[in-house]
């Protein structure tokens, strides 16, 4: 059976106290140590009076060492009668009490945290459905149960959130709620804004998540778009250019490919008004026209050397036939390499010139 204790009377604990009495003539006392500092403490002692004043200091130091004992007896008597009451109260009352009340704490604490489970499932209720009326995820506001589970939020003796309570709980969720819509609008004009300017919006969307605002996204995705059309705008320069080159390019190779091409006879000199060549890989080579000047002829001379960089625009065919007219007409050629002929290179003479 539980003890019942509702009608205890252990409820304070009266303790009568006399303080104890020391009889003694302190007036007289005084009066005789006054007298005594006044003779001595400015007496200068010498040969004459010194047996007086040794016997004096003996009388006196007798006088303070018994004063001093009697002293030590007074207060050891003084205080058994607290020693007394001490150990009593010690042994017999406060240990005993602060046993049974901590006994008594581990009960309330464990009704108190049964409570607090309690109140903590209402708040997180509460705010679950809040959250569910709102469109919100339900564990938004998770780190807000302890705070709203405190008893003095609850109505007394009930598991009822106080009415101000759940006021300032939905002012709360609305905030949180406009929070999201405006995150979700941003959120969506970073999308419509990367379309316009043809950026792909994920590494846009992880600023605003890290805590930029709107506005500052906004002009980061400008300056990425301005960079993006001057490199654009470079690449078509450089492409334009490149065309404009090759156009040129073609145009020249075309204005030479229709050109007359004038074969000349190995001994004499003369141009050959035959049909037009064709190579190996069956490119006609255009017959000289009919009204082509003379050909001057040469006088014997010494031989003389030319580093020449020949270009055919009809390609290797073109360069074949005229390697063929080099050598009918006895012009001795050399490749270089590196700047050098073979034997130069070989160890033979470099030319000096």
């Amino acid at each position: 059976m539980t003890k019942d204790v509702t009608n205890s009377t252990l409820t304070e604990i009266k303790v009568d106290f006399k303080t104890a009495v020391i009889n003694i003539d302190r007036e007289a006392i005084e009066t005789q140590v006054e007298a005594a500092v006044e003779q001595y403490s400015k007496q200068e002692v010498t040969v004459e009076n010194y047996d007086a004043v040794y016997s004096e200091r003996t009388a006196y130091n007798k006088l303070i060492e018994g004063l001093e004992d009697k002293r030590k007896e007074l207060r050891r008597k003084s205080l058994k009668p607290y020693d007394d009451f001490n150990n009593w109260y010690e042994q017999k009352v406060k240990n005993p009490l602060e046993k049974v009340v901590e006994e008594m704490s581990l009960g309330i604490n464990s009704i108190n945290e049964h409570k607090k489970k309690l109140r903590l499932d209402v708040v997180r209720a509460v705010f679950e459905e809040k959250c569910m009326v709102a469109g919100l995820e339900k564990s938004t506001f998770e780190s807000k149960y302890a705070d709203y589970a405190k008893a003095t939020l609850f109505k007394n003796g009930k598991m009822e959130l106080k009415k101000a309570t759940l006021e300032e709980m939905d002012a709360l969720v609305l905030a949180e709620f406009d929070a999201l819509e405006q995150y979700k609008a941003n959120k969506q004009a970073i999308y419509d804004q990367a379309q316009d300017y043809d950026l792909l919006p994920d590494s846009y969307i992880r600023h605003l998540e890290d805590g930029k605002s709107l506005v500052d996204v906004l002009q980061i995705m400008k300056s990425d778009r301005d960079q993006k059309e001057l490199r654009k705008q470079q690449q078509e320069a450089r492409e334009k250019a490149e065309a404009e080159r090759q156009a040129e390019i073609e145009r020249m190779a075309q204005e030479e490919a229709n050109a007359t091409i004038k074969a000349y006879n190995a001994e004499t000199g003369e141009i050959i008004e035959n049909e037009p060549l064709e190579s190996d890989e069956g490119i006609n080579v255009p017959p000289a026209p009919q009204t082509s000047p003379e050909v001057p002829k040469f006088e014997p001379s010494e031989p003389v050397s030319y580093d020449l960089r020949l270009t055919f625009p009809l390609g290797n065919p073109q360069a074949k036939q005229f390697k063929e007219w080099l050598e009918a007409n006895g012009v001795t050629f050399e490749t270089l390499l590196q700047g050098k002929t073979m034997a130069e290179l070989t160890g033979g003479t470099a030319d000096v010139f």
